[in-house]
């Protein structure tokens, strides 16, 4: 019998993830994501260009499973294997509930999201802090499958980009696929004109499903973005870390 879907906030260290699924399967989905820090922290402790580089770097076949999702991720988008490294740890958080029975989890780490769907979703796409309302798109149920939805910012945010879009959002096939990706979308919409070049630039990525990128007041899209719409989505829901709190208004 399914039991009631919870939202559940934690903080591991540097992450800061809601996870959405049957409380039963939160304490599993934490022991997943811790795993996965404790691989990636044991493999920087060794190889300090990991976590340095900005360009992709191979990994041995024996490394642990998690690095190499992140290298594979990377090395398909162009980017350094921490560009995926919070879609990574959500997947790792998603498939250990999974693998427990649960059949509906969601993990946002940070606005890098893994997920699997046995009931249609709306996510929404946090593209301007101060806005009240959000851009939000309806997904579908995965059949049992882990897939990711990740956003790149280039106005706000802690982690790294190049580029200036409000968002640029990726759905791919896996967490850290579309986290790398993301990425990869953020550093070259450096302008609006070189929006629709940007989403071109991922267009071959194997493993992309769709894609969006908001620059200025113009949206460029990549692919059939399922149920696209601009709505109040409750930005009490943006997961932010205490280490970085922002302001967001509560429409």
């Amino acid at each position: 019998m399914k039991g009631e879907i919870t939202r559940t906030r934690v903080e591991i260290g540097e992450t800061a993830a809601t996870i959405i699924c049957e409380e039963r399967f939160v304490s599993c989905a934490v022991e997943g994501m811790t795993r996965a820090r404790a691989e990636i922290k044991n493999y920087i402790r060794e190889r300090k260009d990991f976590l340095l580089s900005l360009e992709p770097l191979p990994c041995s076949d024996d490394a642990p499973v998690t690095i190499r999702r992140m290298c594979d991720a990377a090395s398909k988008a162009g980017v350094g294997p921490m560009a995926s490294v919070a879609g990574a740890i959500a997947w790792a958080g998603v498939e250990r509930a999974v693998w427990e029975g649960a059949t509906h989890c969601l993990i946002d780490n940070g606005g890098d999201i893994a997920l699997v769907l046995d009931r249609p979703v709306t996510v929404g796409i946090l593209e301007d802090i101060c806005s009240t309302s959000l851009p939000a798109v309806r997904l579908d149920p995965t059949d049992g499958e882990v897939r990711g939805i990740c956003t790149s910012s280039g106005v706000f945010g802690h982690s790294i980009s190049f580029g200036n879009a409000k968002a640029a959002t990726v759905m791919a096939d896996d967490p850290a696929l579309a986290d790398a990706a993301a990425t990869a979308l953020g550093n070259a919409c450096k302008s609006v004109q070189q929006l629709d070049s940007a989403l071109g630039s991922i267009s071959r990525i194997e493993g992309i499903r769709w894609a969006l990128a908001i620059v200025d007041d113009r949206i460029g899209i990549l692919g059939d973005v399922p149920g696209l719409t601009l709505g109040k989505v409750p930005k009490g829901l943006v997961t932010v870390h205490s280490r970085f709190p922002i302001r967001v208004p509560i429409s």
